[in-house]
């Protein structure tokens, strides 16, 4: 299967149940990677944001409180409405705009954001297309920040370890999501399979299957195909801001520059 063929699918929350994406991608570590994000805007000096892949808002609404002027915008309708909603309520005065980062043109800033492997899911082709395209969105010298999984890292051991078994309620709503995953170093995807069990009230279970895969990079893949874009690499470090350490760190959160 060569890359225009390849398909590598969403993630069950994404697609049909989008009211359960924050219980399956909001946690405890979330404030943390948000101030990382935040941490390295500041370093660069970076005063308007774009999030490419905003979801439901997660960054967009951490940075906007810390005085940044954020524009979120994401290819998902429904996670777009949560996201207006949450600015409603919050009484904030934030645009969020329909659109994928691979054409979608809002300005140019400072800074665009792309967070929480977001450029997973789409292939290789399309990550050069996104990356001429967010190019077009920044100002001269403005900065990319983006993370994804490191394939360098990701051993047999590793795979195991990120087998899951979360249960979560939302609005009354039992879930339990049990994920496994598989790994082609070949082709670099990160392959994984979901089983969604959802108890509502009295009525019988229902039971949601779902596969997709991530496509997933090393450090050196990334540094060669942001230099090809125009880009310049500003550092490479872990997802909890450490050192980056190529057969140890399982994310790669870089910050390149636009040249």
């Amino acid at each position: 299967m060569n890359d225009k063929e390849l398909k590598l699918g969403l993630p069950f929350e994404y697609q049909q149940m989008t009211e359960y994406f924050d219980a399956h991608n909001i946690s405890e570590d979330t404030q943390a990677k948000n101030a990382l994000i935040e941490r390295l805007l500041k370093e660069q000096k970076v005063k308007t944001v774009l999030d490419m892949t905003c979801g439901t808002g997660s960054q967009v609404f951490y940075l906007a409180e810390r005085g940044y002027e954020v524009t979120g915008s994401d290819f998902s309708p429904d996670l777009l409405k949560q996201a207006r909603s949450k600015a409603k309520k919050m009484n904030r005065d934030i645009t969020f705009i329909d659109g994928d980062m691979r054409d979608i043109k809002v300005g140019k800033f400072d800074a665009v954001i792309t967070i929480f492997n977001a450029i997973g899911h789409i292939t290789k082709i399309d990550f050069e297309k996104a990356l001429q395209n967010i190019r077009a969105n920044l100002k001269d010298g403005g900065v990319y920040i983006f993370d994804i999984f490191n394939l360098q890292a990701i051993t047999d051991a590793v795979i195991d370890d990120f087998k899951m078994d979360i249960k979560s309620v939302v609005n009354g709503v039992n879930i339990r999501n049990i994920q496994h995953s598989e790994i082609d170093r070949k082709n670099g995807f990160l392959i994984s399979h979901d089983h969604y069990t959802i108890f509502k009230e009295s009525n019988e279970p229902e039971i949601y299957k779902n596969s997709f895969s991530l496509q997933i990079y090393t450090a050196k893949e990334l540094q060669s195909m942001l230099g090809q874009n125009g880009f310049e690499v500003v550092d490479q470090c872990d997802m909890d801001g450490n050192d980056f350490v190529a057969e140890k760190s399982l994310n790669i959160l870089t910050v390149a520059r636009r040249v």
